[in-house]
Order: C-alpha cells, then sequence, then structure tokens
C-alpha cells in the first residue's frame, strides 16, 4: 500500500510541476499541448469529485478555478484518504475553488446604432433585433490573468484577446460555434471583435497544431467541425481585410495536416482507392465536462471487455467532436428501448460524415485560391506554385471521392458512409445539404435535371410540421434528433437554396427559403417572447413572465413556441449562434413579419403550396 500511495504522489507531483510551467504566468499562455492537469482531467481527484455527484452538472466542477495553489489543492485532497464521503469532498471543493467561470470578467462593447436596423420593416422585428444587437456585451468576456493566485490553476486555456461564449453553461468560447457568432458580429459592425476571435482561433492553431473543441484543457484531445477557413473567409469578404489571409494561409496549412494525419480513412471501391474522412478521437476515460454520463453508460449494467471500453469512452468523444453530441447518425440502433442505452451503440468513428469532408473540401479550395492571390507575400514564388497544385490536387480527388461515395443519384442527395458494412446512411439529414453550401459539388450534382430536386426530403419534412427543419428524422433521446432543430443548420439549409438557385440562375427555391427563414426567426422571436421578452412602446412583457426573455440553443419543430430538449444537459440560454443566425436572418430577409405568437393561427405558412 506504501509503495502505491508513493508512486501516485510521485505521479501527482510531476503532473503538478507540469501544470505549473504551463498556466502560472501570463505570458506562457499557449503551454499545454494535452489534458495534463491533475485537477482537471482524468485522475484520482476528478474521479473522486465527479463520482460525488456534488453538482447537478458534471461541467460545473472542471470549470471552478483553485483558489489555493495546486499543491495544496493536492494535498488536501490526499488528506482526505482513499475513500472520502460526499460531505468530505463538498468541504473540500468549498474550500479549495471557486464558483464556475470566476476567472473571466465581462469585455465591454461599444455597440453603435444598428445601420441597415430600419430596413427591417416589421417594427416588432426591427426592436427585438435591436435588442439582439446590443446583447452581445451579454456574451462577451475576456480572461482575467489577475484573478488567480500564484501557483493557483484554471481549466481555461487563456487568450490574450477577448472572446464570445455561447452563454450558459458553455462558459468558454467552442470551435464550429463560432463561426455564427461571427456572422452575427459582422452583421452587428463589431469587425473589431470577430477579428479578435478569428485571431484567437488561429493562435490555438499555430500552438496545439489544431483548434480544440472549446477553450478548456479538457477539450484538448479532439476538435470540432474545421470552420476556420470559412471564418477567414467570412471576415474577409465583410472587410477585405488581406492582413488576415496572411496570417491565416500558414496557421491553416498546420489544421489542414492535422485532420490529414488523424482522421484519414482508405476506401476501396472496385479497383479504385479513396481517401475520405472522419471524426475520430482516441480516449480511454470519461469526458471530465460530461463524467458522470459517460462513466454510467460504459460502466453501469453493463458486462463490456476493456477493448469495448475504450471503443467506447473513444466513440463518445469523438461524437462531441462531431458538434452533434448526441445523433442516430452515430448510432448502430435508432431508436431508444427501456433496457438498452442507445448511446452505447455508438459507431461514430466508422462513420464518413458528409459534412466534415464538404468543409475539408472547402478549406482545400479556399488554400488552392488564397495561396495563389497572396501567398507570395508570404513564401517564395516557387512553394506558393507546389502549394497551389498540391491543394488543387487534393481538392479534384476529395471531390471525386465524394461522388463516389457520398453522393446518391438516385435520391438527389449527399449521405454519410459506413465504413463497417460499405454503405450509405440514406436517412435524411440536413448535413447532407453542406455541399450544397460549400459549393462541393460533382458534375452530375450541379446538373439542373438534379438540382430540381436535391430539396425534394427537405420540402417534405417542412411540410411534416410547423416549425424549422429537425435534424434528423429519427425520434430519440439524443439532442440531435427528431424533435429538435438547431439555428446553424437552418443558416446552412438556407444559404444551399440560394446557392443552387444562383446556379440554375433561377428563384426556385427562394419561396422555400424564405419560409424557412419566417419559422426560424419565429421559433427564437416566440421562445424570446413567452419567457418575458419585451420591447418598450412596442411590444408588452406577459403578464405571467418574470424573465426578460431568453434565446435558446434549439427549439422543437413541432411547434413555433418551444425550446428544445433532450441530450445531456437541459436547454441553455443566451444563446451566441441564435443570436448570430438570428441577425443574419432577418439582414437578408428584411421584410418578414413578426408572428401573434399567442394565436392558433402561427402555424400556418401558405407559401409551402408553392413548387
Amino acid at each position: 500500500m506504501l509503495t502505491l500511495v508513493f508512486f501516485l504522489v510521485a505521479y501527482l507531483l510531476t503532473q503538478v510541476n507540469a501544470l505549473l510551467d504551463s498556466q502560472s504566468t501570463a505570458d506562457d499562455l499557449y503551454s499545454p499541448t494535452t489534458c495534463n492537469s491533475p485537477i482537471y482531467c482524468e485522475g484520482p481527484l476528478l474521479k473522486a469529485v465527479q463520482l460525488a455527484q456534488l453538482f447537478a452538472d458534471s461541467k460545473t466542477f472542471v470549470d471552478m478555478p483553485t483558489t489555493k495553489p495546486v499543491n495544496k489543492v493536492l494535498e488536501a485532497f490526499q488528506s482526505l484518504g482513499n475513500d472520502p464521503d460526499k460531505k468530505s469532498l463538498q468541504s473540500f471543493v468549498e474550500d479549495h475553488f471557486s464558483p464556475a467561470g470566476s476567472e473571466m470578467k465581462p469585455y465591454n462593447i461599444t455597440t453603435e446604432p444598428l445601420v441597415w436596423l430600419d430596413k427591417v420593416g416589421d417594427t416588432k422585428y426591427r426592436g427585438w433585433v435591436n435588442q439582439l444587437h446590443h446583447a452581445w456585451s451579454k456574451l462577451a468576456f475576456k480572461f482575467d490573468t489577475s484573478y488567480l493566485c500564484k501557483g493557483c490553476v484554471s481549466s481555461t486555456l487563456p487568450v490574450r484577446r477577448p472572446f464570445v461564449v455561447p452563454g450558459g453553461r458553455f462558459r468558454e468560447f467552442y470551435y464550429w460555434d463560432s463561426y455564427f457568432v461571427i456572422e452575427g458580429l459582422l452583421k452587428s459592425g463589431l469587425n473589431s471583435l470577430a477579428l479578435d476571435m478569428i485571431e484567437n482561433f488561429l493562435d490555438f492553431v499555430d500552438t496545439f497544431g489544431f483548434m480544440p473543441n472549446g477553450a478548456r484543457i479538457y477539450y484538448l484531445n479532439r476538435s470540432q467541425p474545421p470552420f476556420l477557413a470559412e471564418m477567414v473567409n467570412l471576415y474577409y469578404q465583410k472587410t477585405q481585410d488581406i492582413s488576415i489571409m496572411k496570417k491565416a494561409l500558414p496557421v491553416l496549412d498546420k489544421e489542414y495536416s492535422f485532420w490529414l494525419k488523424n482522421t484519414t480513412v482508405v476506401i476501396r471501391k472496385g479497383d479504385i482507392k479513396y481517401k475520405l474522412n472522419r471524426f475520430n478521437v482516441e480516449s480511454h476515460s470519461p469526458r471530465p465536462e460530461s463524467y458522470n454520463e459517460d462513466f454510467n453508460t460504459v460502466y453501469n449494467g453493463t458486462t463490456l471487455t476493456t477493448k469495448q471500453q475504450n471503443d467506447l469512452f473513444s466513440n463518445l468523444a469523438t461524437g462531441a467532436e462531431t458538434g452533434w453530441d448526441y445523433s442516430s447518425r452515430w448510432t448502430k440502433a435508432k431508436t431508444d428501448t427501456p433496457d438498452t442505452d442507445i448511446l452505447r451503440t455508438l459507431d461514430t468513428r466508422n462513420i464518413i460524415p458528409v459534412e466534415l469532408n464538404a468543409l475539408l473540401w472547402s478549406m482545400e479550395t479556399h488554400l488552392t485560391t488564397w495561396y495563389e492571390i497572396y501567398g507570395g507575400d508570404i513564401t517564395t514564388d516557387k512553394l506558393r506554385r507546389r502549394k497551389v497544385q498540391y491543394y488543387r490536387k487534393q481538392a479534384t480527388k476529395r471531390l471525386n471521392a465524394m461522388d463516389a461515395l457520398l453522393w446518391n443519384q438516385s435520391q438527389t442527395s449527399f449521405f454519410d458512409y459506413n465504413i463497417t458494412s460499405n454503405t450509405q446512411s440514406t436517412e435524411f439529414s440536413p448535413a447532407s445539404l453542406y455541399p450544397f453550401w460549400l459549393g462541393a459539388l460533382p458534375p452530375r450534382a450541379r446538373d439542373p435535371s438534379t438540382l430540381h430536386h436535391v430539396f425534394d426530403s427537405t420540402r417534405r419534412q417542412l411540410k411534416s410540421y410547423p416549425g424549422i427543419l429537425a435534424s434528423t428524422t429519427q425520434s430519440t433521446s439524443m439532442q440531435w434528433d427528431f424533435p429538435n432543430g438547431w439555428p446553424p443548420l437552418q443558416y446552412i439549409v438556407i444559404n444551399s437554396m440560394l446557392n443552387v438557385d444562383a446556379l440554375l440562375g433561377k428563384s426556385r427555391y427562394a419561396p422555400l427559403a424564405k419560409v424557412l427563414a419566417q419559422r426560424t426567426a419565429a421559433s427564437a422571436y416566440c421562445s424570446w417572447f413567452l419567457t418575458g421578452g419585451s420591447i418598450p412602446g412596442n411590444l408588452e412583457k406577459l403578464s405571467n413572465t418574470t424573465d426578460n426573455g431568453h434565446m435558446f440553443e434549439k427549439f422543437d419543430v413541432r411547434s413555433l413556441t418551444a425550446s428544445g430538449s433532450g441530450g445531456e444537459y437541459t436547454v441553455q440560454i443566451g444563446f451566441g449562434w441564435t443570436n448570430g443566425v438570428t441577425l443574419w436572418i432577418l439582414n437578408k430577409f428584411n421584410d418578414l413579419v413578426a408572428p401573434d405568437c399567442t394565436s392558433s393561427d402561427i402555424y400556418r405558412v401558405p407559401e409551402m403550396d408553392q413548387d
């Protein structure tokens, strides 16, 4: 026993020294390259505290900074003995940690009047947009390095610039969420804050070789859908700031290499080998921020082998990397049963997802163009030409592989590919429309006769219920399944429709795009109003409400007045990407009319009858 204790103490001290080296000073913000914290990453302390269930949400503890130097924290934990009770652990946490998110301080934003506000025709929507425009100040923060005592630590991966968080339990910035936040910031004229966000991402990729899931040390084992090139493009299209290109190009090279090295899969079809990419995380322990959930999924009521346990931990972490955590897209089972946890059938790493490959094709295409135009300013002409040729070739090969494996001509749709069964997963999902948003279309998908049918399934789904587009048609307990719909997916689908209209040279899908825009705006607006939202002089607060209006992360597609549900946590409010998508919609579709959210006629959308 003494030998075991000695080994444990030695290990913890080694980890402490590593953590102190990486987090003790504001001048060395980017040292951690793995989740090496003896507090916030897998280890005796994390396991004991999380399994004691001191908090309703597992994420709360790992977001709490220490109030004492980390060595003192570990000594205090060791003094509790081998099997501390819940009361002792509660006192330990209260004595050595400050509230979750304490190391963040609000960032003051100066918001100028919205230049396009008067173009919003409906007065209620106009007043609401103005409130959303000013709401960024509630979600903008900076990392407060002065808060931590010498030797104290936090799970935050600090940055020097301000950032915008999603809201609620999400106290840090996230990868793919931030694309839609940046869209909203640019619509609000907050170009400088949008640039700060992008440069934070560039710094992370430059340091870690990839963009973590979010700005916490416990996210260092995974990424999220690679939207960084799209962020850079979005900012450049708005500002024409060439300097961002010069800074971004070598960093995007690094991110691209990360995805190729860690997620490439070779698939043989006939005599031809194709290369595409999957999400892929190796993990042998619960996610720190979802510790209890993962622990129960893997261990409670199961008789899994060690290999099966590790595979399940890896698939859970990989599911989080997809951004769709979780969905029937990643499970072998498609429905819940009373005696089976559907998450135990996760097979995420064996799925080739449409959106990941569309995003990587877009990155390859952007890098081809950007190196051709701007590469001469940052490298030799010879190397610039080599990079242009390389990325052009990579994009061509990927598009051929997507055509062969992901495109389904008979159903005029892209589908995920299962590398275990070597078949497509032919179930409807808005993820299938990413290529139409990004332009990753092989020749046969661009044919006008094909383009006339690519939204047939979308139209059918929108006719099936009154709200926005659901993530999938499968009804499970997982939050990225029916009946939940998510604002970023509506943005992608609307853009896809408008892009296909541009390819066809006519407004075939513009009415359908407007219907979806109308429903998306109405869902966010009514949920906000019914939770206490009001507009001085225009919209009176409901008498039965005590809050001031919430912007939700997701919505129930069976209604225009309800938030979403399900998943590992309660529906969150804030909310970064909902605000961003809403601002984008009401900027683009400025003739939309705010509904009467208390009327039974709210669900009638006669435009759906149009072809």
